[in-house]
């Protein structure tokens, strides 16, 4: 009787001692509001990326070759003479294939041989891209494929993000808090994530080598934007 009665009384001291505990933690739970904040920055691009190539099409696989490497000779020459130096110049993609008659009963005979070569151009200075589009086209160039805008140095502008959209989670907070009756009193978590600046278009279209140049081509680089979430876990009071 004695064992059984302090077993008895050490199992009640024991769920008297789990019921209390999570009665106590439930009572010193820590209010949180949670809140999502947004920033958003414009800034001019400062760098382009240019990819253009040329297309060359023979009846032997000699004269593609030949005739496609020519017109990459004389695009580099050109683009040297921009002042874009060699190492803004690089290949992006190069493919040598035969050509089949797609007929029927001839779909095996080679008709002939395409060339393609594709190369990157990085542009510093952006009032140079028309002249470089210009100048490639006209040196031998036949597929502009993309031109893409961007910004060198993006710290001052990411910071300036991510601070706006902390701001925004606050006001958020604040007002949220004090239709409550509440008040912020602490910060109990945060996260962020800050995407990173896309081109505002990219282009793609063909272009004659020997199509007549009345004009300069205009490019207008216009803005970029950034965007920036932070979502903000706020300890408010009881």
């Amino acid at each position: 009787m004695i064992r059984s009665f302090r077993f008895i009384c050490a199992l009640m001291l024991v769920i008297g001692t789990m019921f209390g505990g999570s009665a106590s933690a439930a009572e010193h739970q820590i209010p949180v509001l949670s809140v999502s904040g947004t920033g958003t920055v414009e800034s001019t691009p400062d760098q382009a990326d240019l990819s253009l190539g040329v297309v060359t099409h023979a009846s032997t696989a000699e004269d593609a070759q030949q005739m496609n490497a020519a017109a990459a000779v004389s695009i580099r020459n050109a683009l040297s003479a921009l002042g874009i130096s060699d190492r803004d110049i690089r290949t992006e993609d190069y493919s040598f294939h035969p050509d089949f008659d797609r007929s029927d009963r001839r779909s095996n005979e080679i008709t002939g041989y395409t060339v393609s070569n594709t190369v990157l151009v990085h542009i510093s200075d952006l009032n140079l891209v028309g002249q470089v589009i210009d100048s490639a086209l006209a040196s031998g160039a036949n597929n502009v494929n993309s031109l893409d805008f961007s910004i060198r140095d993006t710290k001052a502008l990411r910071r300036e993000a991510l601070t706006a959209a902390t701001k925004d989670a606050r006001e958020k907070a604040d007002i949220i808090a004090h239709a409550l009756g509440k008040k912020i009193v602490g910060v109990q978590n945060i996260s962020e994530n800050s995407g990173a600046f896309q081109s505002r278009s990219r282009k793609v279209f063909m272009a004659n080598s020997s199509m007549e140049m009345s004009a300069a081509t205009p490019i207008d680089a216009g803005t970029l934007t950034l965007s920036a979430t932070v979502h903000v876990d706020f300890i408010i009071s009881d």
